[in-house]
Parts: C-alpha cells; structure tokens; sequence
C-alpha cells in the first residue's frame, strides 16, 4: 500500500546553491560560477513537503512550491525538476532555489522536486512514479497536458529512466546537463514534444554524453536543442527567466 505523510512547510534558505555547488561538484564556491551571481527573490509561497512511500517502504520526501495565484479549481503547469548527486532534501531546495524558486511560480506553475537520485529511477521510476502521480491527482490541481520534466547532472540522468516509465506523460523536457543511454524505441512516443540540453563547455564527460543523446533524441522524433554554455562546468548557471521563456514556448504559451 502506498502512504503519504504531510510534514508541513520550510522556507528555502538563501545560501542553498552555494552548498549545492560544493556537495554536488566538489569545489568552491567561485568554481560554480560568477561570484557576483545575485538570487531573485524568492516567492512568499513556502516549499511544502510530503513523504511519499513506494515499493519496499521506501520514503521520498517530495517538495512542493504553489504559485501565489494557486487555485484549487486551477489547471497549473507543473515543473518536475530532479535534483543532482544523491538527490537529498538539501539538493532538492539547491534545485528549485537555483532554477525554479521564483520565476516558474511567478508564471503560474507548481514546482515539485522529489528528494531522489536520479539514477536509482532506472529500477525505481515504475514503483515511485505512479505514487507521485496519484498523490498529484489526488491533492493538486495541475493540467496533465502540461508537465515539464527537468533535472540536472544524476537527475539528468533520472528525468530519461523516467521519459522511458511513460513517454507520454510529459510535454517538454531539460537537461542540465542530462544523459540517456537507453534504446531509441523507448522513448519514441515522446516526440514530437521538444528537448532542450545544455552543458557546460568545460564539463568535458558529460559534453560527449550530451551530444550522444541528442543523437538518439533526434533518431526518437525529438526535437532537440543542445546548448554548450561557454565557460561554465558542471553546475549552470542559466537565469529562470530564461529557463521559463523556453517552457512557455514549448507548451504553447505561459502558464
């Protein structure tokens, strides 16, 4: 049997994506970026966190960011954003802090980041996807047509294990960097929905792996465009206005 547990609200701290970028690429702080990288704001909204259950009694504390103009007989879009490294609660918080704190809500989408590593949804994506999924349609009112699937270094690697548990639930997808090694034919339902990947052109290993995918989402159907941000590594720095102007485009509009 699948549980939930609600475990309330916590504020996203202002420090999250400097120690995201030492606990993910083991450096410091002026090797993540620029050191005049300023954060937006974040929005009032709180993150909210719920403990979803899956398979064995496994536990993933799931956060959740609403936008300000939440209705409960809303359709919002929604950004499924994965976390890097081991995907912790820190990691998940570092995600949305970074990427989708503020300009995703301010846009009317909810932001959900499962605390998960990526790369354990190759086994786990068919066990914990339909529990996230249930607890969604159960207690959020969200368009289905409009879920973007985004993640980042081992999330890169999770939002594909995850576009393989079902191609055809998802609307646009990003990689930051991402990688996906899997068959063609998994993921060929998924087209003709877009694909945006982008590395960072000093983050040799993981340019190869982005450029392999492209490949094999182009050989899918997928349209696919790769970035290589000049001067960057591992963890990117890319404005969320920027990140958001390219959802809204491919879902056809803001939200």
């Amino acid at each position: 049997m699948h549980t939930y547990t609600n475990d309330g609200a916590r504020r996203v701290p202002r420090s999250r994506f400097v120690l995201t970028c030492i606990a993910i690429a083991g450096l410091t702080v002026p090797a993540c970026g620029s050191d005049s990288f300023v954060f937006p704001p974040i929005p009032t909204s709180d993150v909210q966190w719920v403990t979803l259950v899956h398979g064995a009694g496994n536990e993933v504390p799931v956060a959740i960011v609403k936008p300000e103009n939440y209705s409960e007989t809303g359709r919002h879009p929604v950004i499924l954003a994965l976390p890097w490294g081991q995907g912790t609660p820190d990691l998940a918080l570092g995600m949305i802090d970074a990427y989708w704190g503020t300009e995703a809500p301010n846009r009317g989408y909810v932001v959900i980041s499962p605390a998960i590593r990526g790369s354990t949804l190759d086994t786990e994506a068919d066990s914990f996807m339909p529990v996230l999924f249930g607890w969604m349609e159960a207690n959020l009112s969200f368009d289905p047509d409009r879920i973007v699937l985004v993640g980042a270094s081992n999330g890169g690697r999770g939002i594909f294990h995850t576009l393989v548990w079902d191609p055809t639930r998802f609307s646009a997808l990003i990689g930051m960097p991402g990688s996906y090694t899997g068959s063609v034919g998994d993921i060929t339902e998924y087209s003709p929905n877009p694909a945006w990947l982008m590395v960072g052109e000093t983050d040799t290993g993981w340019r190869t792996a982005a450029e392999d995918t492209k490949l094999t989402l182009e050989a899918a159907g997928v349209p696919t465009l790769l970035e290589v941000l000049p001067g960057q590594g591992h963890v990117l720095f890319v404005p969320q206005a920027t990140l958001m102007d390219w959802v809204d485009n491919a879902l056809g509009g803001s939200g």
